[in-house]
């Protein structure tokens, strides 16, 4: 049975990054304490603190909060611009999150709402990896046609064996992750959305892949 979730979404008064946070219960207690979260994009550092109407964000001014951003002089590290990431997401605020949090990493993103632009994406540019949603049909888009899994099977139909990140906003269950069939449709991880921290775990995920 999946757990039920409350989602807090916050928008970065320092560099107008907007990101969803979907807290599970067991995390309630402590942000009813007050709980330090980190913006996906900067780093600037929040405190959330939930309340009778909600939550409450309020930026963090301690030493620690301080500590946690990083420096203007520190470069940021990059991957090479030869490496060409396709994001394909039909939730506008995740695909906001992810294309601000890759704004400064040296990468091409590409980013697709659907199977039409996906695939338009997978044929006409040099796409090195792809993250797909493993959910994205939707009626009301008669572009959207396809999941994440189907998509990735028609790429391979046209000759696109690329590599891939699948991510979900259900929990992932063991004997999901273990399928063969993401080993044939070259599947090299998944990331739930649910975590509060998703996008960095993407970001990981996506250089530990092309720096493979």
């Amino acid at each position: 049975m999946a757990i039920k979730k409350e989602a807090v979404e916050i928008e970065c008064p320092q560099c107008s990054a907007r990101f969803r946070l979907w807290v599970p219960p067991d995390m309630m207690p402590e942000l009813e304490k007050g709980a330090r979260i980190n913006c996906v994009r900067c780093g600037a550092a929040y405190n959330v603190k939930r309340n009778a109407t909600g939550f409450s964000i309020m930026p963090a001014k301690d030493k620690a909060a301080a500590a946690a951003q990083p420096a203007a002089s520190q470069p940021k590290p990059s991957v090479q611009s030869k490496n060409h990431i396709l994001i394909i997401d039909d939730d506008k605020l995740a695909r906001e999150m992810v294309d601000h949090s890759f704004k400064d990493s040296g990468l091409t993103v590409y980013i697709a709402r659907n199977a039409k632009e996906a695939l338009q994406a997978v044929q006409t540019q040099q796409i090195t990896l792809i993250v797909t949603d493993m959910h994205l049909k939707n009626q009301t888009d008669p572009d959207a046609t396809m999941d994440g899994e189907e998509i990735l099977k028609k790429a391979l139909s046209l000759g696109f064996k690329i590599p891939s990140v699948i991510t979900t906003g259900k929990d992932i269950i063991d004997n999901i992750v273990e399928d063969p069939k993401w080993f044939d449709l070259n599947v090299k991880g998944f990331i739930q959305k649910g975590s509060p921290f998703w996008v960095e775990e993407l970001k990981a995920k996506i250089q530990e892949l092309l720096l493979d």
